[in-house]
């Protein structure tokens, strides 16, 4: 690998945060909400960088980035967040170069995942790099590598089987209920939150419940309308929150929200047996209400504990998802090595194609016109196989050697002698 490549890659870096070294209540002071993504990019936008992508999940909060300017997004980072230095001191990472690459495919690929093999984060991770497109800051360098990854990530879901089974947040959720709650069939639902969260869980619920008692609200109205027209089921304004909170036994919330949205004057003095799973990070489910009689809640964090034997399958296919990665992670460093030859290897092939028509030019006048086509002919078969031959040594060789540059004089040498 050449300096040059080298020097390029120690420009990407990811910093964040994740559910790896971090407890849910300080991982919640690090979320961004969507405006905060915006803000971040724009202000990185103001400063002359170009490569940036802005990643907040229940489960991580990370910034990719292609920049010298390493300290400048720790501090962007931490001005944008509720956390603060020593938080992030403690429980944060940053990586560079490869390790950053190598931590992007297992993100994506779900085997970072809290829950292994959740293929939910793929499109978390495009959506990020999708506004971070809209916005200019994708540069060619991050748009190959998030290609790679994504490519690779697909590769995986297809040709293993670490997806297989109910493991994914949403599809805890619903294990979750299905072990807990013996009336199923019979007891009513309230779903508070149609995000891509809420949207998954209602899809899964309903798979196990052969009537239609779940009630959806969300705090945009027409999201929730849009969903049970879908699905066949009922919905609410956020004004009726009370009412069903009220009628509900089992509480699902996923608003996403940066502070709580289920708070105990949503109880009213309700002395009903209550399930209630929150699946938002932050917790969008008052810490209060942990603390009501008949009332059992039950977070991200504490759902992890109640997966299937689903997990280890999973845990068996990360030897196949990582021969795939690292695959994709060759052809990767294989594209950066033409990309940063090309502008010698169009130089090789113009230099060869200028010697060639500066010598037909001075032979022409003593050549008739057939002669010199065939002189051409020739001599265009010879400076093509010699371009060939050239790239193809630059290729191989340039893996072993610092400059591509001394890798042509090498040559040229070699074809004097």
């Amino acid at each position: 690998m050449s300096s040059q490549i080298r020097e390029n890659l120690q420009k990407l870096f990811v910093l964040g945060i994740s559910y790896k070294k971090t407890a849910l209540e300080v991982r919640g002071k690090f979320s961004f909400t969507a405006e905060q993504q915006e803000n971040l990019l724009k202000e990185a936008k103001e400063n002359q960088i170009d490569g940036f992508v802005v990643l907040s999940t229940c489960n991580r909060t990370e910034i990719y980035a292609h920049t010298s300017q390493s300290e400048f997004i720790t501090d962007l980072f931490l001005k944008y967040s509720e956390g603060n230095r020593e938080d992030f001191d403690s429980h944060g990472y940053t990586l560079f170069g490869n390790d950053c690459i190598h931590h992007l495919y297992r993100v994506t690929s779900g085997l970072d995942s809290q829950i292994i093999g959740d293929f939910q984060i793929v499109g978390q991770v495009k959506n990020a790099v999708q506004l971070a497109e809209e916005m200019g800051m994708v540069n060619p360098f991050l748009n190959r590598l998030f290609s790679f990854a994504f490519q690779a990530s697909k590769k995986i879901k297809t040709n293993t089987e670490i997806s297989k089974g109910a493991a994914s947040v949403s599809h805890a959720a619903v294990q979750y209920i299905k072990d807990k709650v013996s009336t199923l069939e019979s007891c009513n639902f309230l779903l508070y939150g149609t995000g891509d969260i809420g949207k998954d869980t209602c899809g899964n619920l309903l798979k196990h419940m052969n009537n239609r008692s779940l009630t959806l609200i969300n705090r945009t109205e027409a999201k929730a309308e849009a969903l049970a027209d879908k699905f066949n089921v009922k919905y609410q304004s956020v004004s009726k929150l009370i009412e069903e909170v009220e009628k509900a036994e089992v509480i699902i919330v996923a608003t996403g929200a940066p502070q709580p949205t289920l708070l105990p004057e949503h109880f009213n003095g309700s002395d009903q047996c209550k399930l209630i799973l929150d699946l938002s990070v932050p917790r969008n489910v008052h810490p209060e209400i942990d603390k009501l009689d008949h009332v059992l809640v039950i977070t991200v964090d504490e759902l992890s504990k109640h997966i299937s034997d689903a997990i280890q399958q999973r845990k068996d296919c990360i030897p196949q998802a990582e021969g795939i990665i690292y695959g994709s992670i060759s052809e990767f460093y294989s594209w950066l090595e033409v990309k940063y030859l090309s502008p010698v290897i169009i130089a090789l092939k113009e230099n060869l194609q200028k010697v060639q028509r500066k010598e037909l030019d001075y032979h022409k006048n003593k050549l008739t016109d057939d002669e010199l086509k065939k002189v051409e002919h020739i001599t265009s078969n010879i400076v093509n196989k010699i371009a060939r031959a050239c790239i193809n040594h630059l290729k191989d060789h340039h893996k072993k050697q610092s400059s591509p540059m001394e890798t042509i004089d090498m040559i040229f040498k070699d074809l004097d002698s």
